[in-house]
């Protein structure tokens, strides 16, 4: 780390008083104390205040002066430019006076004097000009950190927040208050502030970068955990050590946008797949059949043609309605699982018996529910017939590992899954209904997905198949909307 240099900044002095001769003697005294200062003398308070435009970095002003006295100066200064150092240096003062300028905010209050009083005001210039910079450069780096946009931190050499900007107050969801004085401990792991402690560690050793970059997951006031890249220095220093900085960049959505890349590829391959599989048969079929009905003109092989022409369009269908299935639900309405199962009854069968055992409304995109809920139901119609009982209701229960889940269930009463493992049946392509297209639960499987809910396939206690959604909020019946 290369120290930090101090360079002696000018400093620029209003001194106003009513008594020339003296502004003289004091410019020399002051720039002698003060190199690096320059002493612009007024002699009346109007003076001063024509001058105030001109940058300064502190006002020194007497209080007995004609037409306006010195606390009536320093109002007018304050009104025009707020948190300018403002000391009274006077020959006519009191207890009273000193009490009544520093209670209603005035930096100083001497007596004049001698060398050694010029040398307390001298010092007492200087360390209010400090203040007053560092104040004001404080507010110009809060500002420029605020419009980055970006959680931004301070954290001290005891290892507590020492600032945050609003950024950083919106990504943790604590208050200001809770954060400033806290430890990193507050909103990260112990492996966290382990893993943050070695990269500092690394930044202040004398062969170490000036910055480290690293991965970190913050845990929110409501326990939500946002992955995010921290981009950490420490903070200038010589001999002791002062603190970091660090800027938090929430790379989540950035995962999710990979995530969903994957399942787009995933996806693409599997449409791959069962174009060039299982679009063959019916494919070849309809190939052969027009060749033999150029050849015998029998109307048995333009029937086939037909038959496979129809087949085909009935998989490009469902190829289409997996693809857009797939796609995140953005669009939400508080939906009757009643309705959506007598709805999808009425459009698949008109035999079908449908019992609910609770009623319940969750949010979800209309269209594509629906779909669900007629897929499931042609599901229980091909492999039960016509008569089969639907079910509805929802859980709230454990699972076979003592997992707590929430959410719906639709179940039939029919001869139940033929497969031991249960998850094949939403495998695309997978069938054992000869004009079955094997994507009708794939669709299913894809809608939950696109919802953030969980599907799984099992057997009902009638020994029917039971497709049971988890990680699903539910609402009142009355909320419903549709």
């Amino acid at each position: 780390m290369s120290p930090e240099i101090q360079i002696q900044q000018p400093i620029r002095v209003l001194h106003i008083d009513d008594d020339s001769s003296f502004l003289d003697l004091s410019q020399t005294y002051l720039e002698r104390e003060l190199p690096a200062a320059t002493v612009v003398t007024a002699d009346t308070p109007q003076a001063g205040l024509d001058e105030l435009d001109r940058n300064f970095d502190c006002v020194v002003s007497d209080y007995d002066m004609p037409k306006m006295d010195g606390l009536e100066l320093f109002e007018t200064v304050n009104e025009r430019q707020p948190r300018l150092p403002f000391v009274l240096y006077t020959g006519k003062g009191s207890e009273e006076i000193a009490s009544k300028a520093l209670n209603v905010g005035v930096t100083g209050y001497f007596q004049k004097g001698g060398p050694d009083q010029y040398q307390r005001l001298a010092n007492r210039i200087e360390h209010a000009t400090n203040e007053y910079r560092t104040e004001r450069e404080s507010e110009r780096y809060s500002t420029v950190l605020q419009a980055l946009g970006y959680p931004i931190y301070v954290v001290n050499e005891r290892a507590n927040f020492e600032y945050v900007n609003d950024a950083f107050v919106e990504l943790t969801g604590y208050d200001r208050k809770e954060i400033i004085g806290a430890s990193p401990g507050l909103m990260k792991s112990d492996e966290g502030v382990e893993q943050a402690d070695e990269m500092l560690a690394q930044i202040v050793s004398t062969t170490g970068p000036d910055s480290k970059q690293f991965s970190v997951d913050i845990y929110t006031n409501d326990g939500e955990v946002i992955p995010c890249h921290d981009h950490m220095a420490a903070l200038p220093f010589e001999d002791d050590f002062r603190g970091s900085v660090g800027i938090l960049q929430d790379v989540s959505e950035h995962k999710q946008q990979r995530r969903e890349l994957s399942r787009q590829n995933e996806r693409l391959e599997e449409f791959v797949s069962i174009i060039s599989h299982d679009l063959r048969s019916p494919l070849h079929m309809a190939q052969t059949a027009t060749q033999l009905a150029d050849e015998t003109n029998e109307a048995a092989y333009f029937e086939k043609v037909t038959a496979a022409h129809d087949r085909m369009e009935q998989m490009i269908t469902e190829l289409v309605t997996l693809a857009q299935t797939g796609r995140s639900v953005t669009q939400r309405d508080c939906l009757s699982l009643s309705t959506l199962a007598e709805e999808a009854g009425r459009t698949v069968t008109t035999d079908m018996t449908l019992q609910i055992e609770s009623e319940a409304a969750v949010e979800g995109e209309a269209g594509r529910m629906r779909r669900l809920f007629e897929n499931i139901i042609a599901n229980a119609d091909t492999h039960a017939g016509p008569d089969v009982t639907v079910t509805v209701g929802v859980l709230t229960e454990l699972d076979d590992r003592e997992r707590r889940r929430e959410g719906f269930y639709i179940e039939d009463d029919g001869p139940g899954i033929p497969f031991d493992d249960h998850e094949r049946v939403f495998e695309p392509s997978v069938t054992t209904d000869d004009d079955g297209t094997g994507l009708g639960l794939a669709i299913v499987r894809r809608i939950a997905e696109a919802h953030g809910w969980t599907v799984t396939a099992e057997d009902s206690a009638h020994g029917g198949a039971r497709f049971v959604f988890s990680h699903v909020e539910l609402y009142p019946r009355q909320r419903a909307t549709a």
